[in-house]
């Protein structure tokens, strides 16, 4: 049985614009998200026509886009969290997703307290290369930093390391 992937904005959206959406595809059999992460990725597709790639998935099969039906939860995480983080956890309480993929920090603590399994763009990235989805992580860091994403140079380094990638 295939498992349970849920995801936040944040990967989906920066792999999306390196070109790069296909490795989760490779990894995953089927990416859920909930509606808000849906919308937050085409209002991202004025600044990068490359979102469009998600509307395909989408439409494809591969990405599923589902209603989250606990409002109280949803409100309740907003008082930390925005939208799309609260929906994504939500959904993956819904749908007892094996992982959630969601990178910001407090959407990371908060599901790991609600004993949800998280990875991020980074264990993405390692969970490819584990898999021989991806010969490197190097360049796909350095493209991910390019656009935008934030990565502390220990916590890079360590990705490195954990890929077997230091000089």
């Amino acid at each position: 049985m295939d498992k349970i992937i849920v995801s936040d904005t944040t990967t989906i959206s920066h792999l999306t614009k390196i070109g790069q959406l296909n490795i989760l595809k490779r990894l995953y059999t089927q990416l859920l998200i909930p509606e808000e992460v849906f919308s937050e990725l085409m209002r991202g597709r004025k600044m990068h026509p490359e979102m469009l790639k998600v509307k395909e998935a989408e439409k494809s099969g591969w990405i599923k886009v589902f209603k989250v039906k606990d409002r109280s939860l949803v409100n309740k995480l907003q008082r930390h969290l925005d939208l799309g983080e609260s929906e994504a956890i939500t959904l993956s309480m819904e749908m007892k997703a094996d992982l959630l993929i969601i990178d910001e920090v407090k959407g990371r603590e908060l599901a790991g307290k609600m004993g949800i399994n998280i990875i991020g763009a980074v264990g993405v990235l390692i969970k490819a290369k584990e898999k021989g989805k991806i010969q490197r992580i190097k360049p796909y860091l350095k493209m991910l930093r390019d656009t935008g994403f934030r990565m502390k140079e220990d916590f890079y380094m360590r990705a490195l390391a954990e890929a077997g990638e230091t000089e």
